[in-house]
């Protein structure tokens, strides 16, 4: 067939071919259009605004992430507005490791004169990941103690070990069942100080306060790795306003069998002039843990120290001084309508700092200040040293506390500041 010489036929128009047809106005409509945005360029550019159209064009730089903090989580930090207008000193941030077990790692106050200064002692948020990197010097998280304000459980302060497991571990024995726990070094007897200092919170939740913020923290720590002898879940919250810091950790026995549990903290409270020697420490008891300064363990017996250079228990306090300081303060007495309040009084800068239990349960203030530190660690515990060691009768009257099956222990401290020689609510 020969198809090149076939004649064209003269047709109408098909319903196709106006279809065609009409789509041919397409090309010079685009090329109208795009005339139109040549010129609005050109007058824009003229007048300086190609760039903003640009902006508003092109995408912009991908939101930066930030490196994850310490135990691979993100640090989480608690923010309010000053409102005393430079009057009063008031707490404006409190920043938690929720990847260490919510180590309250530093607390920031607005102090007149002074502006924004850190009342813990800890490093760079930036270099805080490379120091608790859970190896060397921080093995089952012990660096975490050195910094900040670690929260210690299911026991607070040191246990000493009777044995050694074949996997290293230091082991103890309560109610004819075998405990186990991480020694602070490979060649030591003595335990770091609880178990939830690596440990990563399972869920963080904050919320907005009237005057500030709050944060929750939950652990599902189960039997700390086999450890302890029944399954715990613990919650962590913290309330930041103007004056005060009010944290409060619940421990909730989840499992079948009745746990020795305690609860403690351990912040590094600084001196913010770093006048330790001017620095006056308010101590609501007259009572210490005797120990014997040989093996570091205590003899299960009480000292009376009032008269002494370790009795800071006269109304105002007592100059710091050059005295050293590693001490449990036990038969801790209460202040009025409140808890007992220990107290740290910096007269440089005008301030107050106080550290109040709250709950029945806390039994004794570990005091640690060494002489050439400007700091000073009040930490609140329930449990005494080494609490089932045979120098106490039992564990509980070492201060743990038995958990049966669905009970709950639950601690709260509050940490406060306010001015020397005035009402801070006066002031608001």
């Amino acid at each position: 067939m020969n198809l090149a010489g076939r004649k064209t036929e003269q047709r109408k128009p098909s319903q196709e071919g106006r279809h065609y047809t009409a789509r041919g106005w397409m090309t010079p409509s685009l090329v109208g259009l795009l005339s139109v945005a040549l010129m609005i360029a050109a007058y824009e550019r003229g007048h300086g605004n190609l760039h903003k159209l640009k902006t508003r064009v092109d995408p912009g730089p991908p939101v930066e992430v930030l490196p994850p903090g310490p135990g691979g989580q993100d640090p989480v930090r608690l923010s309010r507005s000053a409102t005393s207008i430079g009057r009063g000193a008031e707490l404006v941030s409190a920043t938690f490791l929720p990847g260490r077990g919510m180590n309250v790692f530093q607390l920031t106050a607005l102090i007149p004169g002074h502006g924004e200064v850190p009342l813990l002692v800890s490093p760079a948020l930036a270099s805080a990941a490379g120091i608790l990197n859970g190896q060397d010097e921080d093995a089952n998280g012990s660096a975490s103690t050195t910094m900040g304000g670690a929260i210690l459980l299911p026991w607070a302060q040191r246990l000493a070990g009777t044995s050694r497991s074949t996997q290293g571990m230091l082991e103890t024995n309560w109610n004819s069942r075998r405990l186990s726990f991480p020694a602070e070094n490979s060649g030591s007897n003595m335990s770091v100080e609880g178990l939830l200092l690596n440990r990563g919170a399972d869920s963080v939740k904050s919320d907005v306060l009237p005057d500030g913020q709050s944060v929750t923290a939950v652990f599902h720590a189960g039997d700390f790795a086999g450890d302890w002898p029944s399954t715990v879940e613990v919650t962590v919250e913290a309330q930041l306003t103007a004056h005060d810091l009010d944290l409060t950790v619940m421990a909730k026995n989840t499992g079948q069998q009745p746990v020795p549990f305690g609860i403690g903290w351990h912040p590094f409270i600084s001196i913010p002039s770093g006048d330790r020697a001017n620095a006056l420490l308010s101590i609501p008891s007259q009572d210490a843990m005797e120990v014997n300064r040989q093996t570091g363990l205590p003899t299960g017996r009480m000292v009376h120290v009032a008269g002494t250079i370790k009795d800071f228990s006269r109304s105002g306090g007592a100059k710091l001084g050059m005295t050293p300081l590693d001490e449990t303060y036990t038969s801790l007495q209460s202040g009025v309508g409140s808890g007992p309040v220990a107290e740290i009084l910096d007269p440089a800068y005008n301030i107050r700092l106080s550290v109040i239990p709250l709950t029945p349960d806390i039994t004794n203030l570990r005091i640690i200040s060494p002489v050439d530190k400007p700091w000073v660690s009040i930490g609140p515990n329930t449990n005494l040293d080494d609490p089932f060691g045979p120098e106490w009768n039992d564990p509980e009257s070492a201060g743990m506390i038995t958990l049966a099956p669905g009970a709950t222990l639950r601690w709260k401290v509050r940490f406060e500041i306010s001015l020397l020689g005035t009402t801070e609510t006066a002031l608001q």
